[in-house]
């Protein structure tokens, strides 16, 4: 076999011219490519890098501000907690002591009902004891007599200037003399004149009687009354008994 070595040369020729339009054509394009492509990956790499990067802070934001949001919870239900124990406390101290109250009041009111029906029980039995008192006094036979006399003894030993009081200036100086029962003339006229040797000659005697002094006398003059009787000795009694009355439990 023959070998022309120009055709052979002129072959590595066209080879050559052939490799180099092949280079120029589809290479340096082919390269563009693969480096545009080469730079698009990277770009997308880097921007999926970036997300990736955000999504993990976004997640490690969202897991702090869960656990800030738990937190709060936590506190919010614990001081709601708190609020409600001590609402819940005021409340029983409140009703505590309005129960308190209402029983303090319950026995303040039971002890004034009690003293006051005691009271009035004993007002009842010392006013029914005063009257029985009376009514047993008033059938016993008592001279008025022993009365009359302590009246005068009194009216002796009272001075002139209050004995002047008894009367109105510019009118009568009379006097009424009034007995349990009824004096007899003669005691009358005897009074008068004691009455006169002390109050003077134009005192004027008048005697009347009431059963309701029981037993005694009064004597009644235009500004006073001297009085010595037993009715007025059961009332001043029934008085006296009145605080005992306010004190019983």
């Amino acid at each position: 076999m023959n070998i022309d070595l120009s055709t052979l040369l002129l072959q590595a020729v066209n080879l050559l011219v052939l490799l180099a339009l092949l280079r120029w054509l589809l290479y340096r394009p082919l390269q563009r490519v693969i480096a545009a492509r080469r730079a698009l990956v990277a770009k997308e790499l880097a921007d999926a890098s970036d997300k990736v990067a955000q999504a993990q802070q976004t997640a490690g934001e969202l897991k702090s501000q869960q656990q800030t949001l738990q937190a709060e919870q936590a506190s919010l239900l614990d001081a709601a907690r708190r609020d409600a124990a001590a609402e819940r406390e005021q409340l029983l101290t409140s009703a505590r002591l309005e129960a308190k109250a209402q029983l303090d009041a319950a026995r303040v009111q039971l002890a004034s009902e009690r003293q006051q029906a005691g009271a009035a029980l004993f007002d009842e039995a010392s006013g029914l004891a005063v009257d029985l008192a009376g009514r047993l006094l008033a059938h016993t036979p008592v001279d008025d007599g022993a009365f009359i006399d302590r009246l005068l003894a009194q009216v002796a030993t009272t001075p002139e200037a209050q004995r002047a009081s008894w009367f109105a200036q510019g009118s009568a100086r009379n006097v009424e003399l009034c007995t349990a029962r009824a004096l007899a003339p003669a005691a009358q006229e005897a009074l008068q004149a004691r009455l006169q040797t002390l109050l003077g000659e134009d005192v004027a005697l008048t005697c009347s009687h009431d059963s309701a002094l029981i037993a005694g006398a009064e004597l009644r003059f235009a500004l006073g009354t001297l009085s010595l009787h037993w009715a007025q000795a059961l009332q001043e009694a029934h008085q006296a008994l009145a605080p005992v009355a306010q004190e019983a439990p």
